[in-house]
């Protein structure tokens, strides 16, 4: 198939520009920092590690978007989706900070196609990978996608059992999988049910979201302050338009 609508938005790109100013290359690197240091490696993984290592060079083509046909389903049904079992997360792992939830999609999608089946993923370009990059592993990692390790002085990638069925799937069905992973997180699913079950989503609808939010054992053992968790609030926003666009029905 034919990639297309690539994203370009700077702030949205995988890797740094070089045109990056002195303060905002002090920024990206107070933030990558913050994410190093909170490294984490996976003692138990779902699956032996796998000796085949396969590298790869992360760039804006892993945000390419394709046509994606789907069956819409209603609002009821998509609140059926909420109600699988949930899996508590390290809490260890940073929570989600990305703005649209489909990145992580496409990201998952367009990673699966370089054949990184059973296999240790090796980034070659770490050094130029920008914020988003590093939101988009963490989520991955925080989603159950991926896991992470670390031998001797090289860190890995390893697909986790549920991204390797999410590769076997066309696309029609990865985005439902997807959806079934989201709502394994109980906070998610939490956040994402106020907003279908309150289409207006006012002042009390945000309200209930930050509690849920100051709530959640990752962004406790984060120490996030008040700003940035309605942050994550108002990011929850988009991610709901964006799943709402994708496969609600118009009602």
């Amino acid at each position: 198939m034919t990639k297309k609508n690539l994203i370009e938005l700077d702030w949205d790109n995988l890797i740094t520009s070089d045109d990056l100013s002195t303060e905002e290359a002090k920024v990206r690197a107070s933030i990558i920092d913050h994410y190093l240091s909170n490294f984490t490696t996976d003692e138990e993984i779902d699956r032996a590690i796998p000796k085949n290592i396969t590298k790869i060079t992360i760039d804006n083509s892993l945000l390419e978007t394709d046509e994606l046909i789907l069956e819409k389903i209603s609002n009821e049904q998509l609140f059926e989706y909420f109600q699988e079992d949930k899996v508590a997360v390290d809490s260890s792992i940073l929570f989600p900070k990305m703005k649209r939830i489909n990145h992580l999609f496409w990201f998952l999608h367009n990673l699966s196609l370089l054949n990184i089946q059973e296999s240790k993923i090796y980034i070659r370009n770490q050094e130029e990978l920008s914020i988003h990059s590093y939101q988009l592993i963490d989520s991955a990692l925080f989603f159950g996608f991926l896991t992470r390790i670390k031998e001797e002085d090289n860190v890995y990638l390893i697909p986790t059992n549920l991204y390797e069925e999410f590769i076997k799937q066309p696309i029609d069905r990865q985005y439902p999988l997807f959806l079934l992973a989201l709502a394994r997180n109980e906070t998610v699913s939490e956040v994402l049910q106020v907003q279908l079950n309150d289409p207006i989503y006012d002042n009390i609808s945000r309200e209930m979201v930050h509690n849920i939010l100051a709530a959640d054992p990752n962004i406790q053992k984060e120490s996030l302050s008040d700003e940035e968790i309605k942050g994550i609030a108002n990011n929850f926003r988009y991610w709901f338009l964006n799943i709402k666009k994708i496969i609600l029905i118009k009602e």
